[in-house]
């Protein structure tokens, strides 16, 4: 995090402006923001203007929160993301697998109509207040604030990774049973092979940490090309060609979310184009919070999200 936020805090609870100068020597001169339409540097800003008549500590609380959520994010990267335009919406599918006929010379083409079915997205709502009371501001623990503020932005994050892993594991209808065995990369390898007899070109692998860790010894030590940069960035490289991404948030379903004891799902193998998605209809957002200090104490961050499967046979989940 930039550490801005409990500098702007803190102009804003001692505005002498020897303080303010001294804390402003402390911003560094490349910080812009947008002021009346104009783009100015922080610094000079806050030398002219005092910080109330600005909006700088609610767009850096902002800006926090939406840091705090970046150690987390995974599942946005990792399938569709559409934007909702309201609070439902409907997501056509049509038939898979099916091939044109042969057609006879001098005959008819037949006419073939899909049959179409429709995935409903409903957007749900999920927010956090963070816990920041009249005590922490009038005490100046501002560096506690910008860590609760943080800490709001992953628990939502966090909310979109647990809801996608649990649509994912509860609804695909392939798995693929390791029967005790096998649990690395040839169990990856054949829940590809699954999911391309489906039909589908699987491109993405999500790993619960204990599957990740099984993967992993796989690679460490071997002479496989990769294995340096394995070791020294401890991130799991393209596998069989799927892009990897690892997960490890508590499953809220049926199915339990790990890979140590068997009926466990560790890992999902899909094509990302057609098994799930998440609707978006709004991202993470500060609620409740006009005044710079006063309505800190009530502000609350929400997002509006919800995530549906697609086409379950473009999946396959790897039972441990």
């Amino acid at each position: 995090m930039t550490g801005l936020l409990k500098t702007y805090l803190e102009m804003a609870m001692n505005p002498e402006s020897s303080v303010v100068k001294d804390l402003a020597a402390g911003i560094p001169g490349n910080v812009g923001y947008n002021h009346d339409g104009k783009l100015m540097r922080v610094k000079e800003l806050l030398l002219t203007e005092a910080i109330e008549s600005t909006t700088l500590i609610q767009a850096e609380a902002y800006k926090t929160v939406m840091e705090g959520s970046e150690p987390s994010i995974c599942m946005r990267n990792a399938m569709n993301m559409v934007q909702m335009q309201s609070k439902t919406m409907n997501w056509t599918i049509g038939e898979t697998g099916t091939y044109a006929p042969e057609v006879p010379e001098a005959t008819d083409i037949p006419i073939l109509n899909q049959d179409y079915d429709v995935v409903e997205f409903v957007a749900k709502k999920y927010g956090v207040r963070p816990l920041i009371s009249n005590e922490l501001i009038e005490d100046s623990m501002f560096p506690i604030i910008e860590l609760e503020l943080g800490k709001a932005g992953r628990r939502i994050e966090n909310r979109i990774n647990q809801n996608a892993i649990t649509e994912l594991i509860d609804s695909v209808t392939l798995e693929h049973d390791c029967a005790g065995s096998n649990w690395g990369i040839k169990a990856i390898a054949a829940a590809v092979s699954e999911v391309r007899a489906a039909g589908f070109n699987p491109d993405t692998l999500i790993m619960h940490p204990s599957a990740e860790a099984i993967v992993l010894q796989e690679f460490v030590p071997t002479n496989y090309y990769p294995t340096e940069a394995i070791v020294s960035t401890g991130m799991v490289p393209n596998i069989l060609g799927l892009r990897s991404f690892t997960c490890g948030v508590t499953k809220n379903g049926t199915q339990e979310w790990d890979y140590d004891t068997d009926g466990d799902i560790g890992m999902i193998v899909y094509d990302s184009t057609a098994v799930a998605a998440i609707g978006m209809r709004r991202d993470i957002t500060v609620e409740k919070y006009n005044d710079p200090i006063k309505d800190m104490v009530g502000m609350s961050v929400t997002a509006r999200f919800d995530v549906e499967a697609i086409i379950t046979a473009a999946g396959c989940r790897i039972e441990y």
